[in-house]
């Protein structure tokens, strides 16, 4: 291998470290409901398709769904296989999303499970990988009455050494310990 054939192979990891690195923080911005880290995430002229909920800036589905996202109840979603192609300053990439969202209502708790996948273009400007434009694709659903039972009560959530995940900056990741 040639100097140059080295350093390409080295580039094309780091374009795809830092690529994996924008999918975990928009994860985490979601599931955080934070603001700034989600948008940090996207190019400020993105384009976000999520589904038949949203077709326009990213910046715009962001504020929008924060409020949204905010009264709903437990959610967390989950990063899997990553496949990304590069070409230049641009990336075509699709990350399967498996999420769990907990819908109160009246009649109880709901759990849904949606198994999605994000096809992403990305483009690195002045040196930096954000998402230019995403559409989401569905790919399967299960809603079920939720059934908290903590491993068959090996976990006691009202104890206070129990750390429960919250939707803000708030939560265990921000702190320093």
């Amino acid at each position: 291998m040639n100097d140059k054939q080295h350093n390409d192979r080295l580039e094309a990891l780091l374009a795809k470290s830092e690529i994996r690195e924008v999918l975990a923080r928009q994860a985490r911005g979601v599931d955080r409901t934070d603001e700034a880290l989600l948008k940090s995430c996207y190019h400020p002229d993105a384009i976000e398709e999520h589904g038949p909920n949203f077709h326009g800036l990213a910046y715009d589905y962001i504020e929008s769904a924060m409020v949204r996202i905010r009264k709903m109840g437990k959610m967390a979603h989950y990063l899997c296989n990553q496949h990304i192609e590069l070409d230049g300053d641009k990336a075509r990439v699709e990350a399967y999303v498996i999420t769990f969202v907990r819908f109160d209502s009246e009649d109880g708790a709901t759990d849904t499970l949606t198994g999605a996948r994000s096809v992403d273009r990305f483009e690195r400007r002045n040196g930096e990988w954000r998402i230019a434009h995403r559409k989401l694709v569905f790919d399967w659903n299960l809603d079920t009455p939720a059934n908290e039972g903590w491993c068959r009560g090996m976990f006691d959530p009202t104890n206070p050494k129990m750390h429960h995940g919250v939707k803000s900056t708030d939560d265990l990741s921000y702190q320093d310990f």
